[in-house]
């Protein structure tokens, strides 16, 4: 198993490095189908009847994507369906879309991250979405209005999707979804800090799928309690959740702030950042009970053997060294702000008086 991992893996990553540096819409599309003949058979390592399934459903909504991205490629080198031409940036727009799992074409999502192992749950939320990610962002200053609805409405479905969710499979997946939104909506004016909202996005999410593969959590209402783990494991993995929710000033906090500074200053993004904030607060509200629902006592005598071993401890010192460190990070980004405004202040002035 282990050598054909490795392949795969290689593949995987030399698939979003094509595909990221491609210049050609073939090319790309090639280097589409050889992610997901890659990404497939990591979904089924370990022959799990769920994961088969989980698989089968990604493949069909992928090659789903992958035709329609096809025929609006074919469209764009074709003069005979000429009177098409304002449907092809939408075509190849929702195919994206498609693939990525942002609403309305997240129908697959939420049921394939059910069936998935933790490991394949993270990469499907996090490597996965580079490739379609990077390519809306390089269009999407050509399609403004059609990003911000697409935004607006993944950050709601994300944030209503989430709420009746009793597993935490599913609940990871709208919120991924909420996320989406996030960084489609803030790649149309500043690129930036979209990539920045990712890797936040990645780096909080890979600890807490560690520490929920170590754990075998995966019900929020199985009574589990987290009081089996040392009390720095119980905070750290808390402080995780409610750093994905968004809360200030844990290190999630930071992508959403910055997202929200830069918006005000387009009056056109305003019922766009509505939305945003909307689904951001119903986000946080699901993790909040998520919190609550991890810190009670078991409520019966049955409970889940943890081993705590070294590999899981040895993970929190640096989430807990990233997410200590945020408010100073914030604090530091703020001060220099005012130090630039004011430098360019002083230097507007003296080149008025000359």
């Amino acid at each position: 198993i282990l050598p054909s991992l490795t392949i795969f893996s290689s593949t995987l990553i030399a698939s979003t490095i094509i595909a990221l540096s491609s210049s050609h819409w073939l090319l790309l599309w090639m280097a589409l189908e050889l992610n997901l003949l890659s990404f497939v058979p990591l979904m089924t390592s370990s022959s799990n009847h769920q994961e088969t399934e989980a698989a089968i459903k990604y493949f069909l909504a992928q090659a789903t994507g992958s035709a329609t991205l096809l025929f609006g490629v074919l469209l764009t080198y074709s003069n005979i369906f000429y009177w098409m031409n304002e449907l092809i940036l939408p075509i190849i727009l929702s195919s994206l879309l498609l693939k990525m799992g942002a609403a309305p074409f997240h129908f697959w999502f939420p049921n394939v991250m059910s069936g998935l192992s933790w490991t394949s749950c993270l990469l499907l939320s996090t490597w996965q979405k580079i490739i379609p990610l990077g390519i809306l962002m390089s269009l999407s200053a050509s399609a403004t209005m059609f990003i911000m609805v697409i935004s607006s409405l993944s950050s709601l479905v994300g944030g209503i999707g989430g709420m009746n969710q009793t597993f935490l499979r599913p609940l990871l997946a709208y919120s991924s979804i909420g996320h989406i939104g996030w960084m489609l909506g803030i790649s149309m004016f500043n690129l930036m800090i979209s990539l920045i909202y990712f890797t936040v996005y990645s780096l909080i999410l890979l600890p807490l799928l560690f520490i929920l593969n170590h754990s075998q959590l995966s019900n929020i209402r199985q009574s589990l309690s987290i009081s089996h783990i040392p009390a720095t494991s119980q905070m750290t993995a808390l402080l995780i959740l409610l750093s994905l929710g968004g809360l200030p000033p844990l290190l999630g906090f930071l992508p959403k702030w910055l997202t929200l500074e830069h918006l005000s200053f387009f009056p056109q993004a305003t019922p766009m950042m509505m939305a945003l904030l909307l689904g951001s607060l119903m986000n946080l509200f699901y993790y909040l009970n998520v919190t609550f629902s991890l810190s009670l006592p078991p409520m019966s005598s049955t409970t889940l053997n943890i081993n705590s071993t070294p590999l899981f401890i040895s993970s929190l010192p640096p989430i807990t060294l990233i997410t200590l460190m945020t408010p100073l990070l914030m604090l530091a980004l703020y001060f220099f702000s005012m130090i630039s405004t004011f430098a360019f202040q002083a230097k507007s002035l003296t080149t008025q008086k000359k």
